[in-house]
């Protein structure tokens, strides 16, 4: 009788892994931008809405972590006048999963969303917005936002250099 209890166990196991937080990751891209000619990029300030809840450190680490990926893409930053801007955005909201049977689970998500502009053309030319629950614990947040930049990046049209 265990032994057919342990492979059912196995099978609820893995179902239950499977209900766990994930990031869901969103892209548009301006097709007839040349992504590929651009060599230098600035911030754009974070909004006034990011700036009060949240916390300073916080935004400068995020802000480091998307230089990171951005310069691994062969941009180098420019205080100001680089040939793109970036805007990164912190949103936060009430989010609710139905899981059937097992009633709902209600949770805070977060979405970082990333907006390129051709500081040329003036266009907006690449969005990218990562969601998911939010992580409470502000030094696992702080651990985890290299693999979220990393994350959004894969989405960019130009791929890392090799050795970033």
């Amino acid at each position: 009788m265990a032994r057919k209890g342990i492979p059912l166990l196995f099978f609820a196991l893995v179902l239950l892994s499977a209900c766990g937080p994930s990031l869901r990751v969103y892209t548009d891209i301006d097709d007839t931008a040349a992504f590929d000619q651009f060599s230098t990029y600035n911030f754009l300030d974070f909004t006034e809405g990011n700036k009060k809840t949240i916390t300073g450190m916080e935004l400068e680490r995020i802000r480091v972590a998307f230089a990171k990926e951005i310069e691994s893409r062969g941009l180098d930053y420019s205080e100001k006048d680089g040939d793109v801007s970036v805007r990164i955005t912190v949103y936060h909201r009430q989010a609710a999963r139905g899981y059937g049977y097992y009633g709902i689970y209600n949770h805070m998500e977060r979405a970082i969303s990333v907006d390129m502009y051709d500081n040329q053309s003036m266009k907006h030319i690449w969005h990218c917005a990562a969601v998911g629950e939010l992580e409470y614990d502000a030094e696992l947040r702080a651990a985890g936002l290299s693999e979220l930049a990393a994350r959004i990046f894969e989405k960019y049209p130009v791929l890392a250099k090799e050795g970033n």
